[in-house]
C-alpha cells in the first residue's frame, strides 16, 4: 500500500495517539532533555514496504507542537515534503518493524535502565528471575526467568540498526542499548505501554535488589 493510499482518520489516529503516549511519559521523566523517541506504523504491512509516524528530532517532548511527528517510510525516509528531520534512531524503528512486524515501538532513557544496561552491558543481557511483573511482557510462568538483551551503543545508528536482528527474542519485547535506554514494541501503542511500563517496573526492582545486597 502506497501512502497516500492510507486514510487520514488512521493518519490521524495514530498521532492522536503518540501524542497521548508522549504526554504521559513526559509527565514521568522518561524523556530527559530531548531524548527518547516513539512511533507507531500506519497502514498495511509487509517486510519490504511499510511506513509509520514516528517523533521528529531535537523537539521539546514535555509540549505539544504541530511540529511533534512526521510520516516515514521503511527506510525511515520522510513519505511527504517537509521541513522535520525524524528522529535520529528512525533506522532502528525500522529495523525492529521490519524484523517484527510489530505496530508501535517505543524508546525512553531512564536512570534505572541505563544502570542495568551498563553493569550488564559485557554479559550482553540483563537477568531477570521472580518478578511479578515479568507477566506483563505476556510470560505467565511461576518464577519465570528471562534475559533482556543489551546492544553496544554505537554512535553510528546503522551499526545498531544491523545487530538488532541477532538479539532479537520472540518472547521478549524490548532490547536495551547499552548506557543509553531501551526500545520496547507491541502488536499497538496499548501493548507497547504496558510492556515498557514492565520493563521499567522490573529494572527499578532489580536495580532495588542489587542495592540491599
Amino acid at each position: 500500500m502506497s501512502f497516500t493510499a492510507i486514510s487520514l482518520e488512521e493518519k490521524q489516529s495514530a498521532l492522536d495517539e503518540l501524542r497521548k503516549v508522549k504526554q504521559q511519559f513526559a509527565a514521568r521523566g522518561w524523556f530527559p532533555g530531548t531524548s527518547g523517541n516513539l512511533s507507531i506504523r500506519v497502514g498495511e504491512y509487509s517486510p519490504d514496504s511499510f511506513h509509520f509516524a514516528v517523533t521528529s528530532s531535537g523537539k521539546d517532548k514535555s509540549i505539544h507542537t504541530p511540529e511533534d511527528f512526521l510520516f516515514v517510510d521503511e527506510a525511515g525516509e520522510p513519505c511527504e515534503t517537509t521541513k522535520l528531520k525524524p528522529s535520529a534512531e528512525t533506522l532502528i524503528h525500522a529495523k525492529i518493524y521490519r524484523m517484527t512486524g510489530c505496530g508501535a515501538i517505543f524508546h525512553v532513557h531512564t536512570v534505572f535502565n541505563n544502570v542495568l544496561s551498563e553493569l550488564y552491558g559485557d554479559q550482553g543481557y540483563v537477568p531477570v528471575q521472580g518478578i511479578e511483573l515479568i507477566k506483563g511482557l505476556g510470560i505467565w510462568e511461576e518464577n519465570a526467568a528471562i534475559e533482556i538483551p543489551v546492544l553496544p551503543n554505537y554512535a553510528d545508528i546503522l551499526s545498531i540498526a544491523k545487530l538488532v536482528p541477532g538479539a532479537l527474542k520472540p518472547e521478549i519485547p524490548g532490547i536495551l542499548l547499552r548506557n543509553h535506554g531501551i526500545y520496547v514494541w507491541g502488536k499497538n501503542a496499548f501493548e507497547a505501554k504496558r510492556h515498557l511500563e514492565a520493563f521499567e517496573f522490573i529494572f527499578e526492582v532489580e536495580y532495588r535488589r542489587l542495592a540491599l545486597k
